[in-house]
């Protein structure tokens, strides 16, 4: 692939960085396709860790070629970005007021399960796929679902123990209210602060927050009407 590109470098050392590089990313890659929670998330690994080796490549190649890969990587990375889900779900979109009103003043027997993000974390635009089919699913009158976008209210996050640095791992952060109590969330932050590693397979948030739980069955609802402008406004700012 790059050796017609780099008619001063040994053909042969070239050759083997090439085989090297490509062989060493298919080990990454079937060790993420089993550890992946999502497909999306997969293939932005793929994707990632790809463009990763073309950046190895070129620098070995030439500084000329990889200067110019580095622009053109950097130009797509901030004008495509990889798009929210916008499929079918069962979730209210929350404002702190509107947070306030349903989960924190919600009755006892009614729990919400809330989803806290931001639009710029890819394990949140990851996990979107997911927790609207659960939404589907599982939204009854004893369970409901809902979502906070962290980025819009900071002060959410402070309130509720929830980092938003780029290196955090509570991006994105989950939690069951119970007559507007937490009672768990995902990923579960101990006494010291120290953060455990956050699952979010579909079975292991089914798992995690016992959504097969026979309590929570009851007559499907949905989101009102009346909070359609509520989500409409927060899926304008992804």
């Amino acid at each position: 692939m790059f050796l017609e590109s780099a008619p001063f470098i040994n053909q042969q050392m070239l050759l083997t960085w090439e085989k090297s590089s490509f062989s060493s990313l298919m080990v990454v890659i079937v060790v993420k396709l089993l550890r992946a929670q999502t497909m999306d998330a997969f293939m932005s690994d793929v994707f990632m860790f790809s463009k990763t080796v073309i950046v190895f490549l070129c620098y070995i190649v030439d500084m000329r070629l990889f200067s110019w890969y580095m622009i053109l990587f950097t130009v797509l990375f901030l004008l495509l970005s990889q798009p929210f889900y916008d499929g079918p779900e069962n979730i209210m979109y929350f404002t702190p007021p509107a947070f306030d009103d349903h989960v924190r003043a919600a009755d006892p027997s009614v729990r919400w399960l809330v989803e806290f993000y931001v639009t710029w974390s890819p394990s949140c635009v990851h996990l979107e796929p997911i927790i609207s089919e659960l939404s589907l699913k599982y939204s009854s009158e004893k369970l409901q679902f809902g979502k906070m976008d962290l980025g819009r209210w900071p002060l959410m996050a402070k309130e509720l123990n929830v980092s938003m640095k780029g290196t955090s791992p509570q991006l994105p952060t989950l939690i069951m209210f119970e007559g507007g109590k937490e009672i768990c969330r995902i990923p579960h932050v101990f006494s010291d602060g120290s953060v455990a590693k956050g699952r979010y397979r579909k079975r292991d948030l089914i798992r995690g927050f016992d959504l097969d739980n026979a309590t929570y069955k009851g007559k499907t609802t949905t989101v009102e009407k009346k909070n359609e402008k509520t989500k409409t406004s927060a899926k304008k700012t992804k």
